[in-house]
């Protein structure tokens, strides 16, 4: 009894130790899949601006022009400007060729490249004059990410979805498998509506925005917004 005893602690151990080893080496070798863990972020934050420099000039070399939305190289967009690999950018368009980029490291912290000198900067080197609907971007900032724990969401026009894409970061294209018209309430109050692209067994969870979506302030004013998405393939977006 005592020899069949250890005998099953043994073979537990060799699991044990077998998985210990298994986890290691994808750590060691593929520390991306591991959210959380990153043994040096300033290393990471280079990779990931050279990476989107690379993108736009890519971009650029094989069009001829800058990219008018950055959903055209794949970057998720959110209210305010874009997301690559869960870090906000912003491309600021100097000439028809010429850009300053804007990127919030994991810090939080601004850095610029300016096109020119070919070169990343940790501060804010140049300054521009706001956008003309910077009211409206702060107005649909506050209703889009206001506490969402008491917010109703009630869908509507629920069909099945065969040609819109949603766009997500880290270069993911999603097609889910329907669509609805959302209204999005706190208490009787509508804060915001729109489309959107759901997986049918996640309701009332949703994938993303898509077309157009009306966002209302305290005082019942609406500042619209346009989600990029694609359609049979094909980019459907309006200008940054």
């Amino acid at each position: 009894m005592k020899k069949i005893i250890f005998k099953i602690l043994g073979i537990s151990i060799g699991i044990i130790l077998i998985l210990f080893l298994a986890w290691f080496v994808f750590l060691a070798f593929y520390p991306q899949l591991f959210m959380d863990y990153d043994p040096d972020h300033d290393k990471f934050d280079e990779r990931i601006r050279s990476e989107i420099v690379q993108r736009i000039d890519n971009y650029v070399e094989q069009n001829k022009r800058l990219p008018k939305s950055l959903s055209e190289i794949g970057f998720e967009q959110q209210p305010g400007m874009y997301k690559y690999r869960g870090h906000f950018v912003l491309l600021i368009k100097c000439t028809d060729l010429n850009y300053v980029l804007e990127y919030w490291d994991h810090a939080a912290k601004l850095w610029q490249y300016v096109l020119e000198d070919k070169k990343w900067y940790d501060y804010a080197c140049m300054e521009f004059e706001p956008p003309i609907n910077l009211d409206t971007i702060r107005c649909i900032n506050k209703v889009y990410y206001s506490p969402r724990e008491n917010m109703q969401l009630v869908f509507d026009s629920l069909r099945i979805n065969d040609n819109v894409t949603s766009i997500l970061d880290y270069d993911i294209e999603e097609t889910p498998d329907s669509i609805a018209y959302v209204r999005c309430y706190t208490s009787d109050t509508l804060n915001m509506e729109g489309w959107v692209t759901y997986r049918a067994n996640s309701r009332p969870f949703y994938v993303r925005e898509f077309d157009e979506w009306k966002y209302y302030d305290r005082k019942g004013n609406c500042y619209r917004k346009f989600w990029n998405y694609k359609e049979n393939g094909k980019l459907i977006y309006e200008t940054n």
